[in-house]
C-alpha cells in the first residue's frame, strides 16, 4: 500500500511538472555549467528531471529529454558561475537576445513623447519586438506573467530571481503551444518550487571609474510539511543600482560625441552649403558625415540668436553674455541645417549626448511564496504569489524655445543696442539651454502582484493527469516628468513686454486682457541664470501618467496515452483550454492644459482584450531501435484564439478569430545524430497601445511637426502629424520554419546547429510622418493618410498627415543557430589533477532581415546594421554573428568562468551607402563618408570559493567577477532616422558595453 501511494504521489508531482514544463533535451536540462557542481548534486538533478519530464514547447508529459526545438537553457549553476543577479543580467548570455529596453540602454526623450517605462529590461528574441508591442512570450513556470507595460511586455526584473532553476529559451514560434505573442519564441523562467534548506547572498558592485555602485541582497528558504505530503518555498531579494552620468561627462568615448551629420540644406558660417550645391564648402562630400565633435542644436546656455532666424544678417551667430545685455560671437560648427533640427559638428554649446545617461539608477525588491499540499494520493492543490516593485529617476533634457518662436523686439528683456539693431525686423529666434538652470526628472514606480492557485492530478484512466488553476495579475506604474514645458504658458511667458503703468517687465497677453494668460509670470532667456523660481514653476510643469493593468487566467488541461502504438511507444496527447481577461487604463490627471505639454506622455486611453483559447496537441513514435532508424517521432499541435477587443474612450468592439499550428519531426538515424525540424503558424494580435494609445498631433511649430515634401522639390512643410494606436489593426501572421541536427559523437561533446527562418505577415508598423509622405510618392501607398491644401495645385502644400500604427509589409529573418558543449574529466587524463572542465559556446548567425515596409516594393536586408535605428521601429536590427562562449574549470571547492561575448562588424545603417560599397557616390541622397561598425569582444571573469567543514550542514561560498575584463570601448555607431538624427549615444548599446570594466564581490551561504 506505501509502494502505490508513493507511486500516485509522484504521478502528481509528474502532473505538476506537465505544466510547469521543465525540461527540453537530456544535455540541456542538466547542461554543463548545471554538472560544475560536485558530483552527488549533479546525480539528483538527473533524477529529478527524470522523474518528471515536460519540454518548453509542448504540453505533453514525456518520460524522456525532447529535442523537437531549438532551445537554450541557462543552469543555477552557470548563473552563479558569471555573478548575474537579476533576469535581465542572464538574458545577455543568450546571442538571440537583444536589450533594446533596459538600464543601460533608456535614453532622453526623443520627439514629443517622453522616455516611458525608465528602468525596465524586456526579453526581445531576435530583436523582433516592435516599438510599442512584444513578439516573445515571456512566462514564469510556463504560465504567462501579467504585462508589466502598456505596450504588453513583461519587465523581467519584477519578476523573482531568488529561486531560479534555469532559465529556456525557445527561438521559435511556439503560438500553438502557448499562445499567441510568440511569433520569436519563448523566455521561459523556471523556479525551483521544490527548494529545501535556506540561503542567501549579499553581493556588492562597482565599475572601475568609480561610478555605479550596486547593492543586492537576497534570501530563500524552503520546507516540506505533514510528512511530505505538503511543500512551501518563500524568497526575498533587493537591488539598488545607482545611476552612470551624463554619457559626454562620465566615459572619454563619449566625450568624444560621434554622430551623423546632414550636408543636405544647411548652411556653413551663414552661406549655402551642402554635397549638391557647387562652390560651397562642402560639396563633395556625401550627403551625410559621420565625425566627432557633435554638438546640440544651438544647445547653449547663454542662449545664441539662431542662423535662420528672421533678423539682421549681422545678429545671427551672436550669443549672449552672462548678464543677457550685450552680443558676443559665436561659432556655430559645420553642417549646420537651416532647419535647425539635429546636431551640428562643432563649435560652441554643449555635446548631444549631455543629457544622455549611461544608467538608469533602479532600486527594485521582490519577494515571493510558494506552496503544496496532495489533498488526496492523486489530487494537489498549489498556490504561489509574488509582488515586485520597481523604482527608476533619470535625468531628461529641459526644453527651451522651439526653433521657431521668434522673440519680437520689443521684448521687454532686450538691451537698447539690441532693440535698435532689430529695428525693421520681426524679431529673431533664440537657441538656448536650460539645463544649468534647472533640473528635469523622469521618475517611474511600477508595482506587480501576480498570485496562482491550482489543483493537479491523475484522472485514474491509465497514465492521464490534469491540472487547473485560477491566476491573478496586476501591474500599477506612477510615472512623471518633474520640468515639461506648457508651450502656451511659455509662449506667454517668453513674450514680455514694459508695462506702461508700472515700467516692469508683463506678458504681453496680460495687457491683452487674454484669460488664458492669467497668472502668467515673464522669464527672461537672454544670458545665464536670469530665471526666477517663479517663472520656471509657471512654464514649465508637471506630467504625469498613471498605468494600470489587470488580468484574470483560467485554464485547465490534460494529458496522457491515447493509443499503445505501433511497436515505437505509445501515442500521447494534450488538449485544454483557456480564458484570459486584459484590462488597462492609461490616466494622466486632471490637468486642462495637458495636451499643451511639450514633452508629452500622451492622452488618456484604455481597453479590454478578452481570449478564449483551445488547444490539442499529439506525439506519435513510429520507429523505434529500428533498422531505418533508432527513434521516429512525429508531433502535431493546433490552438484556435478568439480575440474580443473594446476601446475604453469609444466603446467600439471587434472580434477576430485565428488558428495557430505547429508540427515537428524528430529522427535518430545513428546513436550519435539526431534530426529535427519544425514548421508553425504563430500570431500576435495586437496589444492595448497598439490598438487604443492615443496621441496629440505634433506641433507644427516643433521639428517633429514638419515633413520635406517631395510633391514640391523636397521643401520643407510644417504640419499637424498624428500618431498612436490604431483599432483597425489586424493580427500579425507569421510562418517559421527550423530544420537542424544535433551531434554526440563523444563522450561529454556534444553540438547541434539549427536553420530557421521566420516570415511575418501584415506586420503591425509605427510609421513616421515623413515615411508616410514618401511612400505616397514613391509607391503611391498611404496617400489616403495626407491631407494635401486644395487650394495649391499639384499636391504641393501638405496641410496634415496621419501617422497611426498600420499593419505593412513583410519581416524575414532566416540564419543559424549553433551550440557546441563539451566537458572533460581531468582525472582521466592527469593522475592526481582532479578537477572538470567545460566549454560551451553559444552563436547565432543572421544572414537576412529582409523587410518589406510595403507591399509590392523590394525589401531591404537589414541583416549586419549594428546602428541603433531601423525605419518604422517595427523590428530591431542585428549584426549577423553574435556569440558568447564559456570556459569553466571546477575542482573541489573552486569554480573558474571566463566568458567571451562577441559582437561581429555590421554596417551603421543598410538604406545608407559609404565608399566600401561599389554604388557609392557622393552626389547620392543616402551616401555617407563611412559606413561600418567594428566589432567588439568582451570577456567577463568569475571565481567561486566554497567553504564547507567536515560535518557541517552549512555552506559558505566567496564570488567575484570582473565584467568587461579589458574595459574596451564601444564603437562609434550613433543612430540616425532618415534625414533627422535623433542619437541617444554614439554607440549602440543594445549590443556593445557603455559602462567599462567593473567588479562584484559577495558571499553566498547555504544551509
Amino acid at each position: 500500500m506505501a509502494i502505490t501511494q508513493h507511486k500516485r504521489r509522484r504521478a502528481v508531482r509528474g502532473a505538476r511538472a506537465s505544466s510547469a514544463a521543465l525540461a527540453i533535451a537530456a544535455f540541456f536540462a542538466v547542461p554543463a555549467w548545471a554538472q560544475d557542481g560536485d558530483d552527488q548534486a549533479g546525480a539528483a538533478a538527473q533524477d529529478e528531471v527524470a522523474e518528471a519530464i515536460i519540454v518548453t514547447g509542448s504540453r505533453i508529459k514525456r518520460g524522456g529529454f525532447d529535442e523537437r526545438s531549438p532551445a537554450t537553457v541557462i543552469s543555477a549553476q552557470g548563473i552563479e558561475n558569471l555573478g548575474q543577479v537579476n533576469i535581465g543580467e542572464v538574458l545577455t548570455s543568450i546571442p538571440q537576445n537583444t536589450s533594446f529596453q533596459s538600464d543601460t540602454n533608456a535614453g532622453p526623450s526623443v520627439g514629443s513623447r517622453a522616455s516611458s517605462n525608465i528602468g525596465a529590461t524586456y526579453a526581445n528574441l531576435r530583436g523582433l519586438n516592435p516599438f510599442y508591442g512584444t513578439r516573445t512570450l515571456t512566462l514564469v513556470n510556463s504560465r504567462r506573467f501579467v504585462p508589466t507595460s502598456d505596450s504588453g511586455s513583461v519587465d523581467v526584473n519584477l519578476i523573482p530571481s531568488a529561486l531560479i532553476a534555469r532559465v529556456e529559451t525557445v527561438t521559435g514560434g511556439a503560438s500553438a503551444a502557448y499562445g499567441s505573442d510568440a511569433i520569436a519564441g519563448v523566455v521561459n523562467i523556471i523556479l525551483d518550487q521544490k527548494f529545501s534548506g535556506a540561503k542567501a547572498q549579499l553581493d556588492y558592485g562597482l565599475t572601475e571609474r568609480g561610478d555605479g555602485a550596486s547593492l543586492h541582497a537576497s534570501m530563500a528558504a524552503g520546507t516540506g510539511f505533514a510528512g511530505g505530503r505538503g511543500h512551501i518555498v518563500v524568497s526575498g531579494e533587493y537591488q539598488k543600482n545607482d545611476e552612470v552620468g551624463a554619457c559626454s561627462e562620465a566615459r572619454a568615448w563619449c566625450a568624444e560625441s560621434w554622430d551623423v551629420f546632414s550636408n543636405a540644406g544647411i548652411l556653413v558660417n551663414g552661406a549655402a552649403s551642402g554635397y549638391n550645391v557647387p562652390g560651397s564648402p562642402t560639396y563633395g562630400q556625401p550627403n551625410f558625415i559621420l565625425g566627432p565633435n557633435s554638438k546640440g542644436a544651438y544647445n547653449v546656455a547663454n542662449g545664441v540668436i539662431r542662423n535662420a532666424a528672421p533678423a539682421p544678417a549681422a545678429l545671427r551667430n551672436r550669443v549672449f553674455n552672462d548678464a543677457g545685455t550685450a552680443l558676443l560671437p559665436f561659432d556655430p560648427g559645420m553642417y549646420v541645417q537651416a532647419s535647425q533640427i539635429g546636431p551640428r559638428s562643432g563649435g560652441g554649446g554643449e555635446s548631444t549626448y549631455a543629457d544622455s545617461i549611461l544608467r538608469t539608477p533602479i532600486e527594485r525588491f521582490a519577494v515571493y511564496g510558494h506552496g503544496s499540499f496532495e489533498l488526496t494520493d492523486a489530487i494537489e492543490a498549489t498556490v504561489e504569489a509574488s509582488y515586485g516593485q520597481r523604482t527608476a529617476t533619470a535625468t531628461g533634457a529641459v526644453l527651451g524655445p522651439r526653433a521657431s518662436l521668434v522673440f519680437r523686439s520689443d521684448n521687454a528683456y532686450l538691451s537698447p543696442e539690441l532693440r535698435t539693431a532689430l529695428a525693421g525686423s520681426t524679431g529673431f529666434t533664440l537657441g538656448k539651454d536650460l539645463d544649468n538652470q534647472f533640473t528635469n526628472f523622469n521618475r517611474a514606480k511600477a508595482r506587480t502582484f501576480r498570485t496562482v492557485i491550482g489543483l493537479n492530478g491523475a484522472i485514474g484512466l491509465g497514465n492521464w493527469t490534469w491540472d487547473a488553476y485560477y491566476q491573478y495579475g496586476s501591474n500599477k506604474r506612477h510615472q512623471s516628468i518633474s520640468r515639461s514645458r506648457v508651450n502656451t504658458f511659455f509662449d506667454f511667458a517668453t513674450d514680455a513686454v514694459i508695462d506702461p503703468a508700472s515700467g516692469r517687465p508683463v506678458c504681453r497677453a496680460v495687457l491683452q486682457g487674454n484669460a488664458a494668460a492669467a497668472g502668467c509670470v515673464p522669464i527672461n532667456l537672454f544670458g545665464a541664470d536670469n530665471l526666477t523660481p517663479e517663472g520656471i514653476a509657471y512654464a514649465w510643469r508637471e506630467a504625469i501618467e498613471d498605468f494600470s493593468y489587470t488580468q484574470h487566467v483560467v485554464a485547465a488541461s490534460a494529458q496522457g496515452d491515447v493509443f499503445s502504438g505501433i511497436g515505437a511507444g505509445p501515442f500521447a496527447a494534450a488538449a485544454g483550454a483557456e480564458y484570459r481577461a486584459d484590462t488597462g487604463d492609461v490616466t494622466h490627471g486632471n490637468v486642462p492644459y495637458y495636451d499643451q505639454f511639450a514633452l508629452s506622455l500622451g492622452l488618456d486611453y484604455g481597453g479590454k482584450i478578452r481570449v478564449v483559447e483551445g488547444f490539442a496537441e499529439l506525439n506519435a513514435p513510429l520507429l523505434r531501435d529500428a533498422p531505418l532508424g533508432r527513434l521516429l517521432e512525429l508531433n502535431g499541435a493546433v490552438r484556435y484564439t478568439r480575440t474580443e477587443s473594446t476601446d475604453g474612450i469609444s466603446g467600439a468592439s471587434k472580434s477576430v478569430g485565428t488558428t495557430s499550428w505547429k508540427a515537428g519531426f524528430l529522427y535518430e538515424p545513428l546513436d550519435w545524430l539526431r534530426l529535427r525540424g519544425t514548421r508553425s503558424r504563430d500570431i500576435r494580435a495586437a496589444g492595448l497601445r497598439e490598438l487604443f494609445q492615443r496621441q496629440v498631433a505634433t506641433d507644427p511649430l516643433t521639428a517633429q511637426g514638419r515633413v520635406n515634401n517631395p510633391f514640391n522639390g523636397n521643401v520643407t512643410d510644417t504640419t499637424p502629424i498624428l500618431g498612436g494606436g490604431s483599432f483597425a489593426l489586424t493580427p500579425e501572421k507569421a510562418d517559421t520554419t527550423t530544420v537542424g541536427a544535433v551531434f554526440s559523437p563523444a563522450r561529454g561533446l556534444r553540438f547541434s546547429v539549427d536553420w530557421y527562418q521566420i516570415k511575418i505577415a501584415d506586420a503591425v508598423t509605427t510609421p513616421s510622418g515623413q515615411q508616410i509622405v514618401d511612400n505616397c510618392f514613391t509607391a503611391g501607398a498611404f496617400c489616403d493618410r495626407i491631407a494635401f491644401n486644395p487650394a495649391v495645385a499639384g499636391n504641393r502644400d501638405i496641410n496634415y498627415v496621419d501617422a497611426r500604427l498600420i499593419n505593412l509589409g513583410s519581416f524575414t529573418s532566416r540564419g543559424l543557430d549553433l551550440e557546441l558543449d563539451y566537458t572533460l574529466d581531468l582525472a582521466n587524463l592527469f593522475q592526481g589533477s582532479p578537477g572538470r572542465l567545460n566549454f560551451r559556446i553559444l552563436g547565432t548567425y543572421l544572414y537576412d532581415m529582409l523587410i518589406q515596409t510595403v507591399p509590392g516594393t523590394a525589401p531591404i536586408n537589414f541583416a549586419g546594421q549594428t546602428g541603433p535605428s531601423a525605419p518604422l521601429g517595427d523590428f530591431n536590427p542585428s549584426p549577423k554573428w553574435i556569440a558568447n562562449g564559456t570556459l569553466t574549470y571546477d575542482q573541489g571547492p573552486f569554480t573558474g568562468t571566463l566568458q567571451a561575448r562577441y559582437i561581429g562588424p555590421g554596417a551603421l545603417s543598410k538604406t545608407l551607402i559609404g565608399p566600401d560599397d561599389p554604388r557609392y557616390s557622393p552626389t547620392l541622397i543616402n551616401s555617407i563618408n563611412h559606413n561600418r561598425v567594428a566589432s567588439r569582444t568582451y570577456f567577463t571573469l568569475g571565481f567561486n570559493y566554497r567553504i564547507k567543514p567536515e560535518g557541517a550542514r552549512t555552506q559558505m561560498e566567496w564570488f567575484g567577477t570582473v565584467e568587461n575584463l579589458l574595459d574596451a570601448d564601444p564603437p562609434v555607431a550613433p543612430g540616425t532616422t532618415g534625414s533627422v538624427v535623433q542619437s541617444s549615444y554614439p554607440t549602440n548599446p543594445a549590443f556593445f558595453d557603455t559602462l567599462g570594466r567593473r567588479y562584484r564581490m559577495g558571499v553566498r551561504v547555504k544551509y
